[in-house]
C-alpha cells in the first residue's frame, strides 16, 4: 500500500519524470516488435508500421496508463487551470468586473466576521479557560459584597473565587492625571481568572497597595520601559506601587471597555466600607471563579444553590425567592448588557453585509450566463467533437472557481484595510474611554473568506454551467447565439436592484432619524455653556473641605471676566443616569432617573422652570426637590405636585417635599421620550467627583482650567471643554453605525452599477450582428442607443417599485429595534429614487454609446 502511494504521489509531482519513462518504455517495446519483423525478413518502414499496428494506440495507452496512476484527475485540474487563465486574458473587462463584485462581496463579508470574531468569539486573554467561570442569576450578573463572601467561604468546586467591580476613575503619574476605566477586585483576581501579565506579578493580599496598569497604559505613559514595576501611581488619592502590567490581549471583564487599573478592593477604605454596608440584595459586583480539578460546571452550580439556599433572607427580598444561580464559561463580553448590544449590531451588520455578497453573486451569475451565450459556439464544436456535458460543466466551474479565487484574495486586502479603518475610527466612539478592539485577517477569516469564495461560485456559477453545457441543436456554428436571449428575464438584476434600493432606502432612514435626532431640542441650552469634571479625593479631605472647595471654586469661576452663570451637577445629562424610584406616599413606585443639582443649575442650563422654586445649597433634608413636568403628571395627573409629599429611593426612601417643577430635558439621549426626573440638591458623597457647568460669552476654557487646578494641591481637573463637544461624543456610536449603513449601502449600489453595465454591455456586444442588420435597414443610431436605454431604465425602475414595498417592512421592523426610526419622509423615497436613476444612466450610458457607434458593414461582413 505505501509503494502504490508512493509511486501515486511521484506520478503527481514528478510527471515530466515519469512520462518521459514511459515514452522510453513505449520505444523499446516498439523497437523490439520491429527488430522482430526485420528478423522475418520485413523491410524496416513495414516492420515499424506492423510494429505500432500490433502495439496499438500510443496515447490510448498513455491515457490508460495515467488512469492506472490516478493522476487523471489532476491532469484535468490543471488543464482546465490553464484554459481557465486563457480565458481570463481573452476577455479582461468580463474577468475584472466578475473579480471586482466577488472581492467586494467577500470583503465586508469577512470585514464583519473578523469584527464579530473579534467582538464577541476570541475568549479572554487568560490560562486554561476552559476551567474559568462566571457567576450569574441568569441576567442578574451583579453580587453584593457579603454574599461573595459567604459563597467564597462555603464553596469547595470552586479553586477560587474572585469578585470584580467596574468603575470610572482616574490615573496619576508624574503629575498628568486622565480618567480611566478600572476594576477594584479581590485579591485572588489574577489567580482565579489566571489574567495573563506581560511584566510582574498580581497582587499577594487584600490590602497590598499595589496596582496592575494595562498594557495600553504602560505604554502611552511609560513608553513600554521594563523599569514601570516599583513605580508610584496615583488614584482617587491613593498611591500604589505598580507590580504588574497586563498583557496586551487581557482587557479586564468590561470588554470591549478597556480596563486600565486594577487594584484591591481593601484599599478603598470610602468604598469598600459601601460594599460592607450594602444590603445583600444590592448587586454591584461580577463573580468569576475557576472550577476546581475534578469539578464540573454543573456540580459548582449545584454547590452555589445548596449554600445560596441557606442564606438568611432579607426584608424587601421578593416573596418568590431568589433566582436559582447558574455556572457558565467565561463569555467573551461577560456583561450581559454589552453582550446584547454588541450582538444586535453584528445580527444587523451581518444581514447587510449578506445583501450585499447576493448582490455581488447575482451579478457574477448573470455575467456568466452572458459569457456562457457568448461561447455557445465553442462549446457547441466541443460537444460535437465529443466532450462531454460533465466535462464541460468542470471546466466552466473550474473558470469560475479561478475568479474566486482572485476575489478571495481581493476581498482579503479589502478586510485589512477595512479592519484598519475600523480600528482607528473606534476611540472616538467612547470619549474619554478606551475600547479593546483590534480586529484582524487571521486564519479563521481567510478560512471564512474561502468558504464563501467557494459557496458563492457555486452557487452562482453553477446554473449557469449547467445552462450553457447543454446540447442545443439550434446553435448555428456561424455563431448567431442571440436566439433565446430576448426570452431571458432579467429577475436577477431586479432582484440586485431591489436589495440596493432597500438598503440605501434604511441607511437613508436612519441618518434622517440621527439628523432628526441631532437638531431636536434637548431641553437645556447647549451654545456658550462649558462643562469640567472636578475630583477631591475623599480620603485626603473631610465633607466640609471639600464644600468648601466648590463653593470657593463655583465664587472664583463666576469672578472671572465672560461668565454668567456657575453650577454644579453629579452626573451631566446624557451619561449614564442612576436609576431610581419615586412614588406617592399612597401609590406604587415607578422607575424614575435622578441627579443631584446646585442652586442656579436650571437658570445656568436654560432649563425652563414652569413652577416653585430652585433647590437650595448645603441645605438639610426637608429642603425639597425639583420633578420634570413627566414626573408630575404622573404622579398628579389630577392636580399639582407642588407642596406634595414624594418618596424617592427603590430600597431606602426618604420623603421630600416637591418645591419646583421644570421642563424635560434629554436625560440619557437626545430625542428621547421624556424621563421622569427627580433633581436633589447637592451634597457631597465619597467620592469628590462633581461636574461644573459654566455660561459664558468668552472662550474660557484655559482660564477655568488654570482657576480649578490652583484650588488645591490634590485636586484634579478632566476634560474642560464645551458641552457642544460633549454631545458630539455621545453620538459618536449612533453616527459610526449610520455611517457604517450609508456604506454599505453605497457599496451595493455600485455592486448593483456593475453588475447592470455589465449585463447590459454583453448583451450589446452578443447584438452586435443584430444591431448592424437593423441599421443596415435604416435604424438611427439615437433609436438604437434609445431601446438600450430603455432596457437597463424598465429595469431599474421595476426593481424600485418594488423596493418601495419592501422598504415599508424594512423600515418597520428597524423601527421596532430601535425607536424613532420608520418615519422616512417624502424626501429619503425622492433622494434615493433619484440616486438609483442617475446611476442607472450612467451604467447604461456607455453600452448605448457603443451600439450606436456599430459599424453596420462591418456586422454584416462578419454575418
Amino acid at each position: 500500500m505505501l509503494t502504490d502511494l508512493a509511486h501515486r504521489l511521484r506520478s503527481i509531482f514528478r510527471s515530466q519524470q515519469v512520462d518521459a519513462e514511459l515514452d522510453e518504455e513505449i520505444r523499446f517495446h516498439l523497437d523490439e516488435l520491429a527488430a522482430a519483423y526485420v528478423r522475418q525478413g520485413v523491410p524496416r518502414d513495414e516492420a515499424m508500421r506492423r510494429a505500432r499496428l500490433a502495439f496499438g494506440g500510443v496515447d490510448q495507452i498513455k491515457e490508460a496508463h495515467r488512469d492506472a496512476r490516478g493522476i487523471a484527475f489532476v491532469d484535468h485540474l490543471q488543464r482546465d487551470v490553464r484554459h481557465a487563465l486563457r480565458q481570463i486574458r481573452r476577455a479582461p473587462g468580463f474577468a475584472a468586473a466578475a473579480i471586482l463584485c466577488l472581492g467586494l462581496g467577500i470583503g465586508v463579508n469577512t470585514t464583519i466576521f473578523s469584527t464579530i470574531t473579534a467582538a464577541r468569539l476570541h475568549p479572554l486573554a487568560v490560562t486554561d479557560p476552559a476551567r474559568v467561570v462566571a457567576i450569574t442569576r441568569g441576567e442578574e450578573t451583579r453580587w453584593s459584597y457579603p454574599v461573595f463572601e459567604d459563597l467564597r467561604g462555603r464553596s469547595r468546586s470552586l479553586e477560587a473565587l474572585a469578585m470584580a467591580f467596574p468603575m470610572e476613575s482616574d490615573a496619576e503619574t508624574d503629575g498628568e492625571s486622565s480618567f480611566v476605566t478600572a476594576e477594584v477586585v479581590s485579591g485572588n483576581y489574577g489567580e482565579a481568572l489566571g489574567a495573563r501579565l506581560a511584566l510582574g506579578r498580581w497582587f499577594t493580599g487584600e490590602s497590598e497597595a499595589a496596582a496592575v496598569i494595562s498594557h495600553a497604559l504602560w505604554q502611552r505613559r511609560f513608553n513600554l520601559s521594563p523599569d514601570v514595576l516599583g513605580r508610584q501611581i496615583r488614584s482617587e488619592a491613593q498611591s500604589y506601587t505598580i507590580v504588574g502590567v497586563a498583557s496586551h490581549e487581557f482587557a479586564g471583564v468590561f470588554v470591549p471597555l478597556r480596563t486600565d487599573l486594577w487594584v484591591p478592593a481593601r484599599t478603598r477604605p470610602g468604598l469598600f466600607s459601601e460594599f460592607q454596608d450594602r444590603r445583600r440584595t444590592w448587586g454591584g459586583m461580577m463573580l468569576f471563579g475557576r472550577l476546581g480539578a475534578d469539578a464540573t460546571a454543573a456540580q459548582a452550580a449545584a454547590e452555589l444553590n445548596a449554600i445560596d439556599a441557606l442564606l438568611p433572607a432579607e426584608p424587601g427580598e421578593p416573596a418568590a425567592g431568589r433566582r436559582p444561580i447558574f455556572v457558565d464559561p467565561l463569555p467573551a463580553l461577560p456583561e450581559p448588557g454589552m453582550r446584547r448590544r454588541v450582538g444586535l449590531l453584528a445580527s444587523l451588520l451581518a444581514v447587510v453585509v449578506g445583501l450585499v455578497l447576493m448582490i455581488a453573486c447575482v451579478n457574477v451569475g448573470s455575467l456568466l450566463l452572458i459569457r456562457g451565450a457568448l461561447r455557445q459556439r465553442e462549446l457547441t464544436v466541443r460537444r460535437a467533437l465529443g466532450a462531454t456535458r460533465l466535462g464541460l460543466v468542470r471546466q466552466l466551474l473550474t473558470e469560475s472557481l479561478v475568479l474566486a479565487a482572485a476575489g478571495g484574495v481581493c476581498g482579503c486586502l479589502f478586510a485589512i484595510w477595512a479592519n484598519r479603518v475600523l480600528t482607528a475610527s473606534v476611540p472616538s466612539l467612547l470619549g474619554a474611554f478606551s475600547m479593546q478592539f483590534e480586529p484582524a485577517v487571521d486564519w479563521r477569516a481567510a478560512l471564512f473568506a474561502a468558504v464563501i469564495a467557494v459557496s458563492a461560485t457555486i452557487g452562482c456559477a453553477l446554473a449557469p454551467a449547467l445552462r450553457a453545457s447543454r446540447r442545443t441543436h439550434w446553435i448555428d456554428l456561424r455563431g448567431v447565439t442571440a436566439v433565446g436571449l430576448r426570452s431571458r428575464r432579467p429577475f436577477g438584476l431586479i432582484a440586485q436592484v431591489v436589495i440596493s434600493f432597500v438598503l440605501l432606502f434604511a441607511a437613508g432612514s436612519v441618518l434622517q432619524t440621527l439628523i432628526r435626532t441631532e437638531t431636536a431640542d434637548p431641553g437645556f441650552a447647549v451654545a456658550g455653556r462649558l462643562y469640567a469634571h472636578v475630583f477631591a479625593p475623599s480620603p485626603t479631605l473631610t465633607p466640609d473641605e471639600r464644600r468648601a472647595i466648590y463653593q470657593r471654586a463655583m465664587e472664583q469661576l463666576r469672578a472671572l471676566p465672560g461668565v454668567v452663570r456657575v453650577a454644579a451637577i453629579s452626573t451631566l445629562p446624557l451619561m449614564p443616569a442612576g436609576s431610581d424610584c419615586a412614588a406617592r406616599p399612597d401609590a406604587r413606585p415607578m422607575p424614575i432617573t435622578s441627579s443631584e443639582v446646585s442652586a442656579g443649575y436650571f437658570d445656568t442650563m436654560g432649563i425652563s422652570r414652569l413652577a416653585g422654586r430652585d433647590v437650595m445649597d448645603d441645605s438639610a433634608a426637608d429642603s425639597g426637590v425639583v420633578i420634570t413636568r413627566s414626573l408630575s403628571q404622573r404622579l398628579w395627573p389630577d392636580g399639582s405636585a407642588l407642596g406634595s409629599r414624594v418618596l424617592v429611593g427603590c430600597n431606602n426612601t426618604t420623603a421630600a417635599i416637591v418645591v419646583g417643577i421644570v421642563g424635560d430635558t434629554a436625560v440619557r439621549n437626545l430625542g428621547e421620550a421624556a424621563q421622569p426626573h427627580v433633581y436633589r440638591p447637592l451634597t457631597p458623597r465619597y467620592t469628590g467627583m462633581r461636574t461644573l457647568l459654566i455660561e459664558t460669552d468668552a472662550d474660557l476654557v484655559s482660564s477655568v482650567r488654570q482657576t480649578l487646578v490652583a484650588l488645591a494641591p490634590s485636586i484634579r481637573v478632566y476634560a474642560v471643554q464645551p458641552l457642544s463637544v460633549h454631545l458630539e461624543q455621545r453620538y459618536a456610536p449612533f453616527r459610526w453605525t449610520v455611517n457604517l449603513l450609508l456604506l454599505f449601502g453605497a457599496l451595493a449600489l455600485v455592486l448593483a452599477a456593475i453588475g447592470l453595465y455589465g449585463v447590459i454591455a454583453y448583451r450589446v456586444a452578443l447584438r452586435t450582428q443584430e444591431i448592424g442588420v437593423r441599421m443596415a435597414l435604416g435604424a438611427s443610431r439615437a433609436e438604437v442607443a434609445r431601446e438600450v436605454l430603455r432596457y437597463g431604465l424598465v429595469i431599474v425602475l421595476s426593481g424600485i417599485a418594488i423596493g418601495e414595498i419592501v422598504s415599508a417592512g424594512v423600515t418597520r421592523m428597524i423601527g421596532a429595534a430601535q425607536e424613532g426610526i420608520g418615519t422616512a419622509d417624502v424626501s429619503t423615497h425622492a433622494a434615493v429614487v433619484a440616486i438609483w436613476i442617475a446611476v442607472a444612466l450612467l451604467a447604461c450610458y456607455v453600452p448605448a454609446a457603443r451600439a450606436a457607434r456599430v459599424d453596420p458593414l462591418v456586422a454584416l461582413r462578419h454575418e
